[in-house]
């Protein structure tokens, strides 16, 4: 692909949501149902071969995708197929799958964008298949998975022999116990962040796993410990039948402060050694950042185009990075200041080094955050890091982690609100007095600003889809300008206007009524 994915770091401990870069099924357990067909007409049902108690190595990729061709031509996968695959002990199934739907199968032989032939002279069994991607959440190729007879999942990737051997001999079994509800994955964030120097509602999230021979029901209930004294608890009404998993969370508030918790299945069952799971969780108070006139510098890397950004007051409220984007693009998103779409910072915003600056002026005292989105997965990080720092006109100037896969939120304070301009960056003071009217609109609207400086102007209208569907490249201007914009064939709803100047964005919100 296009990027090298890179792991999950931080520059400033002021990320409190993501998402790291393993693309897994749900909780890390295999969701059931994968029968293959190869292409010698052979088909194999993973859940039967796991339910005899051997592991399955998949390699998904894309007959396009440069790495996926040569870790395959490498002949990695054959050496552990000949070593502990079918052509060995039999220790594990191996299968090549080509996931990407958009692919012709019969490109596998080496036709249409194909980097070859990868089916003949292969030893173990190649396929192609459309709904693998969705099972597994692909978000890139190649990814090599391993999948134990347990249901866990593993992303091992682009292994040696001795690593993908390693990993197959770690995997867990089959299940024997007639009731055994386990702790499957921890999915507690490790870090929090709590505004005004109070506290904060922390949710400690586990997966559980039916881990037992036999459907599991009833009501079932998950604590949060401090060795022995409760913090928090959840009861749940579980329905789960063997392997199935379900996330449960506990919320707990929480002060500033690093915890070494336990979160654990408070009910017995066949094997209580499995119940439960340190949780560690560091809380840190928002960074001060003075004054409410702000601006984000972002500084991008070659795929600026696939960046967003939200802004709003208060604390965040969702946990997804699809729900949140989906509420910013719509307006809903509560506390909602600013949206920037992924694909708003287009031509030469997509290169290596341009630097975006969003401005956020006359925010009053109180708590808010920003949530950088990327739809790739891995954050401004290719060919090198970018950079997101927030400076304010106070003198505040942080820096945020840059790799932090398909979104991450970092929270801060406002102690004195802001004045409504920012004498400290000239770029951000090319445009005074930016007002859109009337607002509502029905048949059109008025742009109006004010350049100080002569300077390269274009207005853009985004709708909520991201969609650009007004553009005016106003080339060199100097002084007050007004653009009237004909809103009669827009759709109701809100919409973006981004006054780009000299590369800088200033962005004014716009509702159309009809």
């Amino acid at each position: 692909m296009k990027k090298t994915l890179q792991s999950l770091g931080f520059v400033a401990a002021l990320t409190i949501g993501g998402q790291a870069n393993a693309q897994l099924p749900d909780y890390g357990i295999y969701p059931g149902g994968l029968v293959l067909t190869d292409f010698g007409g052979g088909t194999h049902d993973i859940d039967a071969i796991l339910d005899g108690g051997t592991p399955v190595i998949i390699d998904m990729f894309a007959v396009w995708c440069g790495p996926c061709w040569s870790y395959h031509t490498g002949g990695t996968l054959e050496s552990v197929y000949n070593s502990i695959g079918d052509g060995g002990s039999g220790q594990v199934k191996i299968f090549g799958v080509e996931a990407d739907a958009s692919t012709p199968e019969a490109d596998m032989d080496g036709g249409g964008s194909s980097q070859g032939d990868w089916v003949t002279g292969t030893a173990y069994p190649m396929a192609n298949n459309d709904a693998i991607a969705g099972m597994m959440n692909l978000a890139y190729y190649p990814t090599l998975l391993l999948v134990c007879p347990d249901r866990t999942v593993t992303e091992v990737g682009q292994a040696t022999q001795a690593q993908w051997e390693a990993a197959v001999s770690a995997c867990g079994g089959v299940a024997t116990d007639a009731n055994d509800l386990r702790v499957v994955s921890n999915e507690t964030a490790t870090t929090a962040i709590t505004c005004g120097g109070g506290t904060t509602s922390v949710s400690f999230d586990v997966a559980i796993q039916n881990y037992s021979t036999a459907t599991i029901t009833g009501s079932k209930t998950v604590s949060v410990m401090d060795g022995v004294t409760t913090i928090g608890s959840t009861t749940v009404s579980v329905s789960l039948a063997p392997y199935e998993g379900m996330l449960v969370s506990v919320p707990v508030d929480l002060a500033a402060g690093t915890y070494n918790y336990t979160t654990v299945i408070t009910n017995s069952d066949d094997d209580i050694t499995n119940n439960g799971t340190p949780t560690a969780v560091t809380v840190t108070n928002a960074a001060n950042v003075g004054t409410g006139d702000l601006v984000l510098h972002i500084t991008m890397d070659n795929y600026g185009s696939e960046v967003g950004v939200l802004m709003a007051s208060g604390s965040p409220y969702l946990t997804d990075a699809a729900a949140a984007y989906s509420a910013g693009n719509g307006g809903t998103y509560t506390g909602l200041i600013d949206f920037q779409a992924i694909g708003t910072w287009t031509g030469s915003g997509s290169g290596a080094g341009v630097v975006r600056n969003v401005d956020w002026y006359g925010l009053a005292a109180g708590c808010y955050h920003f949530i950088m989105f990327d739809d790739y997965g891995d954050g401004i990080t290719y060919p090198s890091n970018g950079a997101i720092n927030l400076e304010s006109e106070s003198g505040y100037n942080g820096s945020y982690a840059v790799d932090y896969g398909s979104w991450a939120t970092y929270a801060f304070e406002v102690t004195t609100a802001g004045n409504g301009g920012f004498t400290g960056i000239e770029e951000a003071t090319t445009v005074s007095s930016a007002s859109v009217y009337p607002n509502p609109a029905v048949d059109m609207t008025n742009i109006e600003f004010n350049v100080t400086s002569a300077s390269e102007v274009t207005i853009q209208v985004i709708n909520t889809l991201g969609q650009v569907v007004y553009v005016n490249n106003m080339g060199e201007v100097n002084g007050a300008q007004k653009v009237v914009v004909n809103t009669t064939d827009f759709e109701a709803g809100m919409y973006l206007i981004n006054i780009t100047v000299n590369g800088d964005v200033m962005t004014k919100r716009v509702s159309v009524t009809k």
